[in-house]
C-alpha cells in the first residue's frame, strides 16, 4: 500500500464523516464539513504527485482514484441539492456525465486501451471542486454567506458547461472505442 494509495483511500473514507457533518447538527458542523471537503480535495491533488514522483503509479491507484473522486463529488452534489444550495438539474447532468464517461472507460479498458483524463476533464473537476468549496463556505455562514452561495451557484453553472464539453470530448470517441471492443470480441 503506497502513500499515494493511502491518500486515495483517505479521500474515499472522508466521504462518510463529511456527510455526517453536513447532516448531523452539532456546534460547528458546517465548518467541519468544509474542512473535511478541503482535506479530501487536497488528497486528490497530492496522491497523483506522490505516485508520479515516487514512480509508484499502480493499477489499484488509478482505479481507486477514479472511484474516490466520484464517491466524493457525487455525494456532495446530492447533499448540496438536499440542502437547497444546488439545482437538481445541475447534479443530474454532472452525475450522468460521470457514469457515461466511466462506462466508456471500462469498455475501452476491456479493449486494452486506457483513457486518461484530458484537459477538459481536469478543468471540469477543478470547476466542480471550486464551486463546491464556495457553496460550502457560504453554507458555514462565517463570511458573506449570501454572496458566496450566489457566487457558488454561478461557478456551478460554469462547472455544468465544462461538464458538457468534457463529456463530449470523451464521448465523441465512443464509435472508435466500440470498434476496438468489437474487434477484441471477434478475436476471442
Amino acid at each position: 500500500m503506497t502513500l499515494a494509495n493511502q491518500l486515495t483511500l483517505a479521500r474515499l473514507v472522508a466521504v462518510v464523516p463529511l456527510m455526517i457533518a453536513l447532516y448531523v447538527p452539532f456546534p460547528g458542523n458546517r465548518t467541519v464539513a468544509l474542512l473535511l471537503y478541503v482535506a479530501a480535495i487536497l488528497t486528490d491533488y497530492f496522491d497523483g504527485i506522490v505516485a508520479r514522483r515516487s514512480n509508484k503509479v499502480t493499477g489499484f491507484g488509478k482505479l481507486m482514484d477514479s472511484i474516490a473522486d466520484k464517491a466524493l463529488i457525487v455525494s456532495v452534489f446530492f447533499a448540496l441539492v438536499d440542502l437547497g444550495l444546488m439545482a437538481s438539474w445541475m447534479a443530474a447532468i454532472m452525475v450522468i456525465r460521470e457514469f457515461a464517461v466511466t462506462g466508456m472507460r471500462m469498455v475501452a479498458l476491456e479493449g486494452g486501451e486506457v483513457i486518461a483524463a484530458n484537459r477538459w476533464g481536469k478543468a471540469k473537476m477543478n470547476a466542480q471542486s471550486l464551486a463546491v468549496f464556495v457553496l460550502l463556505l457560504g453554507h458555514t455562514g462565517l463570511w458573506m454567506p449570501g454572496f458566496l452561495v450566489e457566487a457558488g451557484w454561478w461557478l456551478m453553472v460554469v462547472a455544468v458547461i465544462l461538464t458538457l464539453i468534457s463529456g463530449w470530448s470523451y464521448l465523441k470517441d465512443t464509435p472508435r472505442i466500440l470498434s476496438i471492443q468489437s474487434r477484441r470480441e471477434q478475436r476471442l
